[in-house]
């Protein structure tokens, strides 16, 4: 074995782990879950290594999602990879999910729409382009209603991926008939094409790849939490209520 990886992707229900070697992937899990992923990512890391007969020590850099998704998946998933990653003395690096959507489309010329469900009625999307060897991200990953996000995309010649084109599927074959949207089988994340991802150290956001994660780093938080939005609920109820009176 030779530079060995390990990398994971909490962002949703779904908690995916993979041990890579360079090019190789060793072992890879992809499993949903109903259960905290606190109460199972160490389980499944040991769970990876043992099926590979390889120890945590020989791990040479750890990968993690920093989003878009679920916020509790999110911080668990990087608290952990930077725990193991400070105790290991190792370097953390992390990347975006829909990136490793997008990129299993480089290889066709064209425009690319990752949606994820973000639940609400609302998908969490990024759009990309590809000349058929370099993919490039048009825009940062936003929160909308379907309906909105399709008002800004192209309407032919366009590649829809990701868990959102499932659950919006009748909606979107309604708003974008002529694109291609693709089902179940292109929904996740293919941890494996992290091994062919650049590391980049520079803040260009249209590079797609590995950036070195700082000790302050954030996840990609799209949208407010819902201990965020209950709060600003509760402050418009008071200040309505002042007013009023």
């Amino acid at each position: 074995m030779n530079s060995l990886t390990l990398a994971v992707d909490s962002s949703s229900e779904n908690l995916a782990v993979a041990l890579l070697d360079q090019n190789k992937v060793l072992v890879e899990i992809y499993q949903a879950l109903s259960q905290p992923h606190s109460q199972n990512l160490m389980a499944t890391i040991d769970w990876i290594l043992r099926q590979a007969d390889v120890e945590l020590k020989q791990i040479e850099r750890l990968v993690v999602s920093r989003g878009p998704g679920a916020f509790s998946g999110l911080r668990i998933g990087i608290a952990s990879l930077q725990g193991l990653a400070q105790a290991l003395n190792k370097p953390l690096y992390t990347f975006i999910g829909h990136d490793l959507i997008a990129a299993k489309f480089t290889y066709r010329p064209g425009a690319i729409a990752v949606l994820t469900d973000a639940r609400r009625r609302q998908v969490y999307w990024s759009l990309y382009r590809s000349d058929g060897k370099i993919l490039t991200r048009l825009t940062p990953c936003r929160v909308a209603d379907p309906e909105v996000m399709a008002q800004q995309v192209a309407k032919t010649d366009i590649i829809l991926a990701g868990s959102g084109v499932e659950v919006y599927n009748d909606e979107l074959a309604e708003l974008l008939p002529d694109a291609i949207r693709l089902g179940s089988t292109h929904a996740k994340p293919n941890l494996a094409l992290i091994a062919g991802m650049s590391l980049l150290d520079d803040e260009d956001e249209e590079r797609v790849g590995l950036r070195p994660a700082s000790g302050s780093f954030e996840p990609l938080y799209v949208r407010a939490s819902d201990a965020e939005i209950n709060l600003q609920k509760k402050l418009q109820g008071k200040l309505k209520e002042k007013s009023d009176g």
